[in-house]
């Protein structure tokens, strides 16, 4: 990996065989960050993603094997239970041009990895919602 800071931006170039979401939590830790807005795009292997259903308050997991396009991968940089948590979706094809998509639990890179992390000062805490079965945004001033 490597990265360049540039004002409120990171900009981060994953390296081949480097988890996604592993690696930007670690960029985040050593600098210290409050709050992340995430984008990227690249190529990556065996992603592993999931469609999380509200009825039974459980992901639904896959892996998807082989080697894919990222088409767009978004998400966020916030704190849950103290520690810092990466939030990522992501829209990716296939040779074939299928698409396929969900929350991204992690992927390695398989080619190249370009991402942008744009920081906010305000710290968000992530607190559990009972009704919906997951960690949500607390945006409440403090």
């Amino acid at each position: 990996m490597n990265y360049t800071i540039d004002g409120n931006r990171i900009y981060l170039s994953i390296d081949r065989n480097e988890k996604v979401n592993t690696t930007i939590l670690k960029v985040c830790e050593e600098n210290n960050i409050s709050f992340g807005w995430i984008n990227g795009i690249g190529a990556i292997n065996n992603p592993e993603v999931g469609y999380y259903d509200i009825k039974s308050k459980k992901y639904i997991k896959k892996t998807f094997q082989g080697d894919f396009e990222i088409v767009s991968l978004t998400g966020n940089m916030t704190f849950k239970d103290g520690e810092r948590f990466i939030h990522t979706h992501i829209l990716f094809t296939d040779e074939e041009f299928n698409a396929y998509g969900g929350h991204l639990f992690d992927s390695r890179i398989s080619a190249a990895g370009e991402f942008i992390i744009i920081l906010g000062d305000n710290k968000i805490d992530r607190e559990f919602n009972i009704e919906i079965g997951l960690a949500l945004w607390n945006c409440k001033d403090k």
